[in-house]
């Protein structure tokens, strides 16, 4: 059981991934969750270099969506993989992206990828 997690929830991100050329012309919403756990027992003292900065997180998403790729499970696996390696403590990372109004011949809806490294 994690004794710290930070998450950041429901961050839209304007991105070029996919398998059709459309896709990586037109662009699309994305939707982002991401949880990071921690099993270190955490001493704050108030102090931003004894946590996890979930506006860190946020760039690495803002990066790795900026390279365009064709699978929404491969975005997943690279931000997560990318934010293992930038934090010097052991985590969990859980990575939920959703594409929005995805190029299925629906009119609403969305398509969900979930990823999770331990």
């Amino acid at each position: 059981m994690a004794n710290y997690q930070v998450s950041i929830d429901d961050i839209r991100i304007f991105a070029f991934h996919g398998l059709y050329p459309e896709e990586r012309i037109l662009g699309n919403w994305y939707t982002l969750d991401v949880l990071v756990e921690s099993e270190s027992q955490p001493n704050f003292s108030d102090d931003i270099a004894n946590t996890i900065d979930y506006s860190q997180i946020y760039l690495i998403c803002k990066q790795v969506m900026a390279i365009p790729v064709d699978l929404l499970e491969t975005v997943a696996e690279n931000i997560a993989k990318k934010i293992k390696a930038e934090l010097s403590e052991e985590v969990a990372i859980l990575v939920q992206i959703s594409k929005e109004n995805p190029p299925m011949g629906i009119s609403k809806g969305k398509s969900t990828v979930v990823y999770r490294l331990d």
